[in-house]
């Protein structure tokens, strides 16, 4: 290598190179020396011409810098070619020049810039044809203005003393492909206290903070444009390995997603068996569809989606290296839940209530095709308000439910007890039932106790219970000449009602009678106090409307015997034999107390 290569790698000629280029279009130089851009001492002829973001023209300080590690400035024009020679040995690398407001990519400039030329065969006669022109390189160089960008690095437990910023473009399609950041990589120094400083790129930009050992923190679609100066606050950098991606929803991933959370498990989902109980991390997705769950350890994971109005997504398994980012390339892509749509006959409950309508997950009745086919997952029961007639339930997945459809205090009114839900789906459910709302009283004073329509024998849907207020509230297969007992054990009252009619637009008032008989119950042949005796009130037209039993002395009392006229009567069935007594017949006021002894006798045949 010559010492003038070695002494001045720019040397005199580059000052005037640019001179000339700033006076006359890069094309019209001649520079001497050989054809393929370079002289016989191997200068290096290039064209640099400095490309500026939404800049038409600007003052640009470019820095060329060589692999001996010599830097020159170069003062150019945006958007106007200079002339520069190179002299080897390369590579070269361009970019905006510190402390210049603009920042820029390196670009390389390789030490062999000739382009290579095919040999043609020469032409007969032994002549010559005259050498091609010198084709001059032209190298861009793209630039932004510079922001100057500051935060705070906050999470590692020792003192980082850089942090790295990586660049990503927001929208690579409508971009120009010269001012792509992809790949670009920022290194800040830290301080003490975690606080940083870069110059970044005036521009629209995804960023990514990372530092060795942590899961980084991503800040998408940040703004860098408007101002010369920006904060970003905190950069949080947890240790340890983290899993992060994109949830996709709607054709070409655009749509907006609603109220999801991403589960982390070691255990792979289809398998779950305990709930959320094997879940190591539970995060929340942003409305682009970005999640990371940061802070894991080494292993294989899976991760399930769950999302409002979407069936839940799986994936995995994948395998995290010891405090090292895994992020999938593919998207987990949801598809919308199935919409059920069921229309309720009656619209509208009775006393100014609402029909609720109740979603239970159930067995399939071909469990094994069923899941062959369909692969149910295990989804909770829903809760839905029945408005006019008609309510909507999202179900996550494909399965097999039941719907119950009760009032606002929990009364059942009908349903359907089994659907089959693979793709959206209407019903209708037509209730057969008699809505009941009623109130038992003692006098002015609400009774809290048990209700049996049609005995205290009946079915548990038919058994109703009233609140402190004495309110009851249920559903009847029919409305007319109902049996009712009535037990408030409270108040120590029992009593049957006969032949109830249940009103169709006021509540059913259940009055009980403040009465009380009591006695006791003797043995005719032994004259001792008769235990397990059933005491039997019956009204005139012989139905029974109190029951009582007396106790190891022989004494009973029943409290809630209708006024007006009653049969009293005492009845036992020994090994052998019915032991009966003669019937007290009597006439009960309100409110009366009365006592009446009874004596058993063998029941002649």
């Amino acid at each position: 290598m010559s010492e003038r290569r070695r002494r001045s790698p720019f040397g005199t000629v580059l000052g005037l190179s640019l001179a000339l280029g700033a006076a006359a279009p890069a094309q019209e130089q001649e520079p001497p020396g050989r054809a393929g851009g370079g002289d016989a001492d191997g200068v290096a002829n290039v064209v640099l011409k400095a490309v500026a973001y939404r800049t038409v023209s600007a003052d640009v300080t470019l820095a060329a810098r060589n692999a001996d590690g010599v830097e020159q400035e170069l003062p150019v024009i945006s958007g106007r070619p200079f002339q520069v020679f190179l002299f080897e040995p390369g590579p070269w690398t361009v970019r905006p020049a510190s402390g210049s407001g603009f920042w820029g990519r390196e670009v390389y400039i390789g030490p062999e810039l000739a382009p290579e030329v095919p040999d043609e065969p020469q032409p007969e006669g032994g002549g010559s044809e005259p050498p091609a022109p010198s084709v001059v390189p032209v190298f861009e160089v793209p630039v932004f203005p510079a922001v100057a960008v500051s935060g705070r690095v906050v999470g590692p437990r020792r003192p980082a003393s850089e942090v790295s910023i990586l660049l990503g473009d927001v929208d690579p399609e409508r971009m120009d492909p010269r001012f792509s950041l992809k790949g670009s990589r920022i290194r800040c120094p830290v301080a003490a206290d975690g606080r940083w400083s870069c110059d970044l790129p005036g521009t629209l930009a995804h960023l990514v903070f990372w530092l060795p050992g942590h899961s980084p923190e991503y800040r998408w679609e940040t703004p860098l444009f408007g101002r010369r100066q920006l904060r970003l606050g905190d950069q949080r950098l947890v240790p340890g390995a983290s899993l992060a991606g994109f949830v996709a929803a709607g054709q070409g991933f655009r749509e907006l997603i609603e109220r999801c959370v991403v589960h982390v498990a070691k255990a792979d989902p289809a398998f779950w068996t305990t709930g959320l109980e094997d879940v190591l991390a539970t995060v929340d997705v942003a409305r682009d569809g970005f999640f990371q769950a940061p802070g894991l350890g080494p292993g294989h994971h899976w991760i399930q989606v769950d999302c409002d109005g979407r069936v839940a997504a799986r994936a995995g398994p994948y395998t995290l290296e010891r405090n090292a980012e895994t992020f999938p390339r593919k998207r987990l892509s949801l598809t919308r839940s199935h919409l059920l749509e069921l229309s309720v006959l009656p619209a509208d409950s009775p006393y100014d209530s609402h029909w609720v309508a109740r979603l239970k997950q159930i067995e399939p009745e071909d469990r094994v095709e069923f899941w062959r086919q369909y692969r149910p997952g295990d989804y909770p029961q829903q809760r839905a308000v029945v408005e006019g007639g008609r309510v909507q339930f999202h179900v996550p997945g494909n399965g097999a439910f039941s719907v119950e459809i009760t009032d606002e205090a929990g009364g059942r009114f009908g349903g359907l007890d089994y659907l089959e839900v693979v793709n959206d789906l209407t019903a209708t459910v037509e209730l057969d039932l008699v809505p009941v709302v009623g109130r038992l009283m003692l006098d002015d004073v609400p009774v809290p106790g048990l209700v049996f329509f049609g005995g205290r024998q009946t079915s548990p849907d038919l058994t109703l219970r009233s609140d402190n207020e004495g309110w009851f509230r249920g559903a009847l297969p029919g409305r007319e000449g109902w049996r009712v007992d009535v037990v408030a054990p409270d108040y120590e009252v029992i009593q049957f009602f006969h032949n109830i009619d249940v009103p169709a637009d006021e509540p059913l008032v259940l009055e009980l009678a403040d009465t009380v008989v009591q006695g006791r119950v003797l043995s005719a042949s032994s004259g001792q106090p008769a235990e397990r005796v059933i005491v039997r009130f019956e009204s005139a037209d012989g139905q029974l409307v109190h029951q009582a039993t007396s106790g190891e002395d022989g004494s009973y009392s029943a409290r809630g015997v209708p006024p007006g006229w009653v049969r009293i009567s005492a009845q036992r069935l020994t090994l052998t034999r019915w032991e009966v007594s003669e019937a007290f017949e009597t006439t009960l006021n309100p409110r009366q107390s009365l006592t009446v002894d009874l004596v058993l006798r063998e029941r002649m045949e």
